[in-house]
């Protein structure tokens, strides 16, 4: 198989939400496979023991309900290539991100369906920070500096807001403006450099500044919030267009839009770091489409 098979954890346990609690659809359509493509983009910091555990969760939710015969296959695609190879086949269930979707769709059909919401706001928030004692109050003030971003990788939105707030601010780009940038997926090694001198400015959701500073009082009192950018859906859930079977598709959105329901499911969405998924509306996109002006 192209992609690595049941890798990480919060998918495994959406497939115990999605198999265990509606036996009678799952037995309607025991002879067909069900397809999870992820992108790796998506999850980043899985331990292998989470995998094995989160396995055993599965399997005991499975077992519980008893006579449930569907087969399900998740593939976890860790480039742009194993995306495009695994989307030749049709699939149930695709989760990428804004941006993957918007080079996709051009040569697929794929239909958004549904997204992440935090905090009641349908996307993340960014920060660009700095530290008081810096003094650095302005994008000017943090030329030739190092910068962190909370993003596994550049070309996503945060590294695109970034050069999109430089360009209209008439600077140059991020890996001219800047001594270096760094690109993290762990909240604590982007903001701590600023607040111990090893960088000047990070770039990190609102959700995660918030959190860390509830750990950290002290960061709170020492940050200054130089920019803050509109909100930027970060996941999509979407289907494909090339799949009939309207009755399938309806069960899943179903269930998926009930994962904050039961407990069960919110265990599944704290791994997400989501409080709930909603219907995706094409205005959602409005402000990544922004990005590129």
């Amino acid at each position: 198989m192209i992609c690595n098979i049941i890798r990480y954890r919060a998918i495994i346990l959406l497939l115990g939400v999605l198999f265990g609690h509606n036996i009678s659809y799952c037995q309607k359509y025991d002879d067909h496979v069900y397809r999870l493509i992820i992108s790796s983009s998506m999850f980043q910091n899985t331990k292998p023991e989470d995998v094995e555990a989160s396995t055993k969760i599965l399997a005991a939710e499975l077992n519980k309900n008893g006579n449930i015969k569907a087969k399900f296959e998740i593939s976890v695609c860790e480039n742009e290539k194993e995306l495009l190879d695994s989307l030749k086949t049709q699939f149930d269930i695709l989760y990428i991100s804004p941006i993957e979707y918007l080079k996709l769709k051009k040569k697929f059909s794929i239909q958004p369906t549904l997204l992440s919401e935090i905090d009641n706001s349908y996307g993340d928030i960014y920060y660009l920070i700095t530290n008081k004692k810096g003094n650095k109050k302005t994008l000017r003030d943090i030329k030739d500096g190092i910068i962190y971003v909370l993003s596994n990788s550049e070309g996503q939105a945060p590294s695109l807001w970034l050069d999109k707030i430089l360009k209209d601010n008439n600077l140059p780009s991020q890996n001219k403006y800047f001594k270096q940038v760094n690109f993290d997926y762990k909240t604590t090694n982007v903001v701590l450099p600023v607040f111990f001198n090893k960088a000047d400015a990070a770039i990190v959701t609102e959700s995660a500044f918030n959190l860390i500073c509830e750990l950290n009082p002290k960061i709170k009192n020492e940050a200054i919030i130089v920019l803050k950018s509109k909100p930027f859906p970060n996941a999509l859930f979407c289907s494909d267009g090339r799949s009939k079977d309207e009755e399938r598709k309806n069960f899943l959105l179903k269930y998926l839009q009930e994962l904050h329901k039961n407990n069960y499911g919110k265990q599944v969405l704290t791994l997400y770091m989501v409080d709930r998924l909603i219907p995706f509306k094409q205005e959602y996109l409005d402000n990544i489409l922004e990005l590129y002006k």
